[in-house]
């Protein structure tokens, strides 16, 4: 019950306009391949500054973060638990932080959650994707598959996933990010692996 209102109020709405924006982009393309990746790019796109946003957020956050350690370390030799938590509380109510802030660099990806499970459920239901060939792919409606030393090979989400982590080692410079974001493609390279 509550998972479909959850699917009502977040998904749904998100689903008719994709759909919507799917259509029009064939109508454009008369291609079903091509509006798939034109209606990633504009999703993208559409994002893109709300990326640049929670990134700039968390890189401040960090920053911060990074400034209040050192001042907490040097309090290390000094002062012992009770009194140097007591410290540490106030000078992060000095500075208006809070560790749970750590997680706003989570907001990019939790924005694409809604928009990857309402292209899922485009996808999933596209009875006019069945047989529709794009590229190597032999039918759109199914996982692609290319035969290498005897095994069906799922190329997308192995692309999906290097682009990912290109992007990740690219934009990050911290390890934790880099590591965070590194198991976070895996994870979806897991997940998405056999899906179309």
């Amino acid at each position: 019950m509550i998972t479909e209102l959850l699917y009502y109020i977040f998904i749904f709405p998100l689903e008719q306009v994709l759909d919507w924006a799917f259509f029009t982009l064939f109508k454009a393309s008369k291609n079903y391949g091509v509006s798939i990746i034109l209606l990633s790019l504009v999703v993208n796109l559409f994002l893109l500054k709300i990326f640049l946003y929670t990134d700039k957020k968390a890189q401040q956050e960090a920053d911060l973060k990074e400034k209040l350690d050192k001042r907490i370390k040097s309090w290390k030799s000094v002062y012992k638990r009770a009194k140097l938590y007591a410290f540490t509380q106030a000078l992060y109510r000095q500075h208006k932080y809070h560790p749970i802030y750590a997680l706003r660099s989570l907001g990019g990806l939790a924005l694409q959650i809604p928009f990857f499970f309402a292209m899922y459920e485009i996808i999933n239901k596209a009875e006019y994707l069945q047989s529709v060939r794009f590229l190597w792919i032999d039918d759109l409606s199914k996982p692609d598959s290319i035969m290498l030393f005897g095994l069906s090979i799922h190329i997308l989400p192995l692309l999906m996933t290097a682009f990912t982590l290109i992007n990740v080692f690219y934009s990050s410079k911290e390890l934790g990010a880099r590591v965070q974001g590194s198991l976070i493609a895996l994870l979806f390279l897991v997940l998405l692996y056999s899906m179309p």
